[in-house]
């Protein structure tokens, strides 16, 4: 902007300079404020700011006065006779007067700033490269290519053979895990089961010989089945037990072999389970969360087929139901324990789950398919109501026949019990004789043991310096 208005400041000094020339004698006279449009000319090409000078505005001022007295008198006489012939046009853009402006560098600072074909600019031309653009690339290319060789080394990895007994056993009969390509998809495939699946194939180890296990499995979530928690300002996290927890275990343990399964980590259900039974009584197995699996619809679940025991004879109970849904008929739905000191709904289902230890249920998943939908404390109740009813009613009618050639049983025999309360009775006696044992020699088990945890510490201290 300066320089277009330093521009137009010459132009309108030339026009002036002009006029006075053809109106005198043939000789340019001084043009007024040449020597200012100069030093501005001059300032617009240098593109930087120069200190006015106070003695240059005084002398166009002179200048000019001087000339308008000069030119007075020549017009005067000029005037009666005719004009002589003009003088030829000079070239003020090449003259060296000190009254003539010089533009071209003010034309060459406006096409600079306007973008002219003959200015300069920063831009980068379009085919120019930096030697940081060429070390970019170069380094580009580098890995590019360690890429391609480190994916082609895994690659030919997983197409290897197959090294180990586990792997020829496991996948030598599946004609898809044979070629190399076979053997990269089966890899491939197992990574990503192993992220899904349990951390190990068989979460619990071989059943124990007979008379010591149990004939029955059964599956117990921890966190608002068994206990419920809750936090105050007070007292900060307090965990209670479910009202006749204590008698669930221990008397359901002659029939189940019982696991605790929570999908809950190690770190926060291990202390809590350690309280339930401190002495390893009754629970057998504990599982945490790295023994779930993930389904294909998300959700963490407990899979029976990685407990490595018969699913006929394993039964899981908790308040979800998704927890089992790969094997929904292996499972019972409890009501949550939100810390009700009156709650019977764990209690209830012993009934049910002692009348399959005693009957000897070969399957457990038709016992529980009719009870589909069904408040199962309650229905079996009914059932077995009804079922001893019809047991009484098929003794009197033997009680009623003839016995040893016509003799009948006094009246005042005691009315025998059906095999049912028989065996019932029997293993209440069994449970209830346990109960005893560990209140007479429960604290000397526990001093021995103790003593015994301490003699081991102490011998591996031993052992590890030698």
């Amino acid at each position: 902007m300066i320089a277009a208005s330093l521009l137009r400041s010459g132009a309108v000094a030339r026009r002036a300079a002009l006029r006075q020339a053809a109106a005198g004698a043939g000789a340019p006279a001084p043009l007024a404020g040449d020597a200012a449009a100069r030093s501005l000319s001059n300032s617009a090409s240098r593109c930087a700011r120069v200190p006015e000078d106070k003695g240059a505005a005084s002398r166009p001022e002179e200048s000019s006065a001087s000339a308008e007295k000069a030119s007075e008198p020549q017009a005067d006489a000029a005037a009666p006779q005719a004009a002589p012939p003009a003088a030829p046009r000079k070239d003020l853009r090449r003259s060296t007067s000190f009254a003539d402006i010089d533009t071209s560098l003010a034309m060459a600072a406006i096409e600079g700033e306007m973008g002219g074909k003959g200015g300069k600019t920063n831009a980068k031309a379009r085919g120019a490269q930096t030697s940081q653009d060429r070390q970019r690339k170069q380094t580009a290319r580098i890995f590019g290519v360690l890429g391609l060789v480190g994916i082609g080394a895994v690659v030919g990895n997983m197409g290897r053979d197959w090294e180990t007994i586990e792997e020829r056993q496991k996948y030598g009969d599946d004609p898809s895990a044979q070629g190399f390509f076979g053997r990269v998809q089966t890899r491939l495939r197992s990574m990503y089961t192993s992220v899904k699946d349990p951390a190990w194939e068989k979460l619990l180890p071989e059943p124990l010989p007979f008379p010591y296990q149990r004939p029955y499995t059964l599956v117990l979530d921890v966190d608002k089945l068994l206990v419920s928690s809750t936090w105050t300002r007070k007292d900060a996290w307090r965990t209670a037990k479910r009202p006749g927890l204590d008698y669930f275990l221990a008397y359901l343990s002659q029939f189940y072999e019982i696991v605790l399964f929570t999908r809950q980590p190690f770190y926060i259900a291990g202390p809590v389970i350690e309280k339930l039974d401190p002495d390893r009584r009754y629970v057998a197995y504990t599982l945490f969360r790295e023994s779930c699996k993930t389904s294909d619809s998300g959700n963490v679940v407990k899979d029976l087929s990685y407990l490595n025991r018969d699913l006929s004879k394993v039964i899981v109970l908790d308040t979800d139901a998704t927890a089992f849904e790969l094997q929904p008929e292996n499972g019972i739905v409890v009501k949550k324990w939100e810390g009700d000191p009156k709650d019977t709904e764990l209690v209830g289902l012993i009934p049910f789950l002692e009348s399959i230890g005693i009957y000897g249920i070969e399957d457990v998943r038709r016992p529980i398919k009719s009870y589909e939908g069904l408040h199962i404390p309650t229905e079996h109740a009914k059932r077995l109501a009804s079922t001893l009813k019809a047991d009484e009613a098929d003794r009197k009618a033997k009680q009623s026949k003839r016995l040893f050639g016509g003799l009948r049983e006094g009246a005042g025999a005691a009315p025998q019990k059906s095999w049912y309360e028989s065996e019932r009775e029997r293993y209440m006696q069994a449970f209830q004789e346990d109960q005893k044992y560990w209140r007479e020699n429960g604290e000397a088990i526990r001093r021995q043991a103790k003593e015994d945890q301490e003699r081991q510490i102490k011998e591996m201290k031993l052992s590890a310096w030698g």
